[in-house]
Parts: C-alpha cells; sequence; structure tokens
C-alpha cells in the first residue's frame, strides 16, 4: 500500500514538475518547449537518482494526441501527393541505415562494446524494437536502450532551436480549433485506429494508428480545423517526460565511457543527414527544413510534433519516419548479416583501428 503511495506521490511529483519548466521554456520562447521542458525536469530527477515512474499508458496518450494532431493535416490532396514521395523515402531510409552502420564501428571501438551492440544501437529504429531485436541475436540490451534514448533526446534538443535559430520555419496558416465534440469524434476514432494498428503488429501502433484513423476522417473532409492548443500541450509533456525518464543513474554510472563516446557519433550522424538534406534541396523539389525533419535519426513522435510547431508539413515529414521505421524496425536483422556477410564492417573497423591505433 505504501510504495503504491510512493509511486503515485513520485507520479505527481514528476509531471508537475515537468509541466512548471515546460511552461518557463514556453514563457522564454524556447522551441518545441513543451517537449524539451518537461524531457529536461524528468532526465534531471532521474538522474539524481530519484526513479520516475513511466506509464506506458500515458506514453500511448501522449502518442496518440501526436498522431491525431498530425492526421488532422492529411487532406485528400496531402494523401494523393505522398505516394510520389515514396521512392525517396525508401531511399532516405536505407541510406540511414548505410551511415548509422558506418558509425556504429567507430562506437564499437571507441565505447568498447561488441559490433552487433554497437549496430542496433545506433540504427534508427524504435527503442524497444531494436532493444528487443538486437537481445534475440546476441547484443546487450542496456547499451541499446541507453544510446538510443540518448539519440532522441539530442536531436530533440538540437534540431529544433537550430531550425528557428536560422530561419527554417514556416508561418502559421490560421485555423480554428475544433469544437470539442469533434475533438472527442477525432480522438475515439484514433483510439480504434490505434488499436487495429496494434492488433495487426504495426510499428508504434498509437501514433500510426492515430494518424491513420484521423487522415481518413480527414481526407474525406469529415473534419476540418486543428487540435485545441491545450490538448496538443499535454500530448508533447507526456512524450518529452517519457524520454526523460529513460536516463536511469545506475545505468549511466554503469556506461559512462558509452555514453561519452556516443555524444560526438550522435552529432556527426545528425550533420551527415543535415548535409544529405540539403542535397535533396538542390536535387529535389523538397525544402531544407522539410528535408532536415524528414531525414534526422530522430523518433517518429518528436518529428511530428516538431513539424506540427513549425508549421512544416507534418504529413510528409511523418511518412518518411514511418518509412524508415517500415524498415529498420522490420529488417535490422538482414542489415547486420548482409553489411557483415560482405565484410563491410569488419574492414572498416580494421581501418580506423589502424587509423587511430586502437587495439
Amino acid at each position: 500500500m505504501k510504495a503504491g503511495i510512493a509511486t503515485v506521490l513520485r507520479l505527481l511529483f514528476g509531471y508537475g514538475l515537468a509541466s512548471l519548466v515546460g511552461y518557463g521554456a514556453s514563457l522564454a520562447h524556447v522551441p518545441l518547449a513543451w517537449i524539451l521542458g518537461p524531457l529536461v525536469a524528468a532526465a534531471a530527477i532521474s538522474i539524481a537518482g530519484m526513479p520516475l515512474p513511466a506509464p506506458v499508458s500515458a506514453r500511448r496518450a501522449g502518442q496518440l494526441i501526436i498522431g491525431s494532431t498530425v492526421g488532422l493535416s492529411m487532406t485528400s490532396a496531402v494523401v494523393v501527393g505522398l505516394a510520389a514521395w515514396l521512392p525517396l523515402m525508401i531511399f532516405t531510409a536505407l541510406f540511414s541505415v548505410f551511415i548509422s552502420a558506418t558509425f556504429s564501428t567507430a562506437l564499437a571501438i571507441f565505447a568498447r562494446i561488441d559490433a552487433k551492440t554497437a549496430f542496433f544501437a545506433v540504427v534508427p529504429g524504435g527503442l524497444s524494437e531494436m532493444g528487443n531485436i538486437g537481445a534475440s541475436i546476441g547484443a546487450r540490451m542496456e547499451p541499446i536502450a541507453l544510446i538510443h534514448a540518448l539519440r532522441v533526446a539530442m536531436i530533440v534538443l538540437l534540431i529544433p532551436p537550430l531550425m528557428v535559430a536560422q530561419g527554417l520555419y514556416q508561418a502559421s496558416v490560421p485555423q480554428p480549433d475544433l469544437p470539442p465534440a469533434m475533438v472527442l469524434a477525432v480522438l475515439g476514432t484514433s483510439l480504434c485506429g490505434a488499436v487495429l494498428a496494434h492488433f495487426a503488429r504495426f510499428n508504434n501502433p498509437w501514433m500510426i494508428g492515430a494518424l491513420i484513423g484521423t487522415g481518413i476522417l480527414t481526407a474525406l473532409d469529415l473534419v476540418s480545423g486543428r487540435m485545441p492548443h491545450l490538448l496538443f500541450t499535454l500530448g508533447q509533456i507526456l512524450i518529452g517526460y517519457n524520454i526523460g525518464t529513460r536516463f536511469q543513474r545506475d545505468v549511466l554510472k554503469k556506461l559512462p565511457r558509452v555514453v561519452v563516446v556516443s555524444i560526438p557519433i550522435i552529432l556527426a550522424m545528425i550533420v551527415v543527414m543535415a548535409l544529405y538534406a540539403l542535397v535533396l534541396d538542390k536535387i529535389v523539389v523538397l525544402d531544407f527544413a522539410t528535408g532536415v525533419l524528414s531525414s534526422s535519426p530522430g523518433g517518429t513522435a518528436e518529428m511530428a510534433a516538431t513539424a506540427q510547431t513549425l508549421h512544416l508539413p507534418g504529413g510528409l515529414i511523418t511518412a518518411f519516419h514511418v518509412t524508415r521505421a517500415v524498415l529498420v524496425n522490420g529488417f535490422a536483422t538482414y542489415y547486420w548479416r548482409g553489411l557483415s556477410s560482405i565484410g563491410y564492417l569488419s574492414a572498416l573497423e580494421g581501418f580506423l583501428k589502424r587509423l587511430f591505433k586502437a587495439d
């Protein structure tokens, strides 16, 4: 009984502080304040030694709200236009796998972890999916989970503020909020879509199912408007808080070298994918801002929320990330075996060891 009360109190404290920090960040006009503030607050509390509860239901609710919000932008014209981008979505996903696999060799050498663990730690798939898939073929789950949490957190902390600082956003188009009855209808449809996606074993079903459910309503002109700001804010708080709770003090103390080595490698991956977006801006009709979010190795929900906040095409950006999630989560072991069998990873590891005279 006492343990249950203590858990509830920690949960209330965590969400309360996360909301206050998010509010303070919004007053300071910090980009993506309602994700960044809760993320930093929850991470600080966890690293300080107070493990915070992270209810799965709350995370799913946040994903549902973000998915519904993006779904409201899926007009019939947007849906028809997405098909033309599919080849580029597939190429971008495979390119991100190749880049992350390349950087995994440096992670393995300098963090002193095995190559298999390093590969599944940096390939931009789902956190739980990469941990489970990697562990099933002998990789270590703890470093994988830590590095993926660090990757998502760093991207959220860096990309939105840098994009705002460089003016890489669009002016908002005035839209009325959905009336309360319509909000309930949208959330109900999103929940049905999420449940169906869950039983169909979709990746990230609570986000993708909600997006599809609401997207169908929008494409059929059954709903029109935007998610009320308060509800969108709640979704962001739930997402940011959940990311922050992943930084457990005992894990960080156990793997300090992994953390130190991972940071520059994640930064390098961000830079390479940003350069890729710059190339797309020159050779394809895809503006740099949209390309950065579409190709970044961030999480689907976080990049979708960023797109909504910066008034960029959320449907297109989310479609890029959904495509990558399907191709990475579904075929990660095949990429590992393929790149290993042709000798690419071992050759690159040998080259780096000679270059840096590493053991």
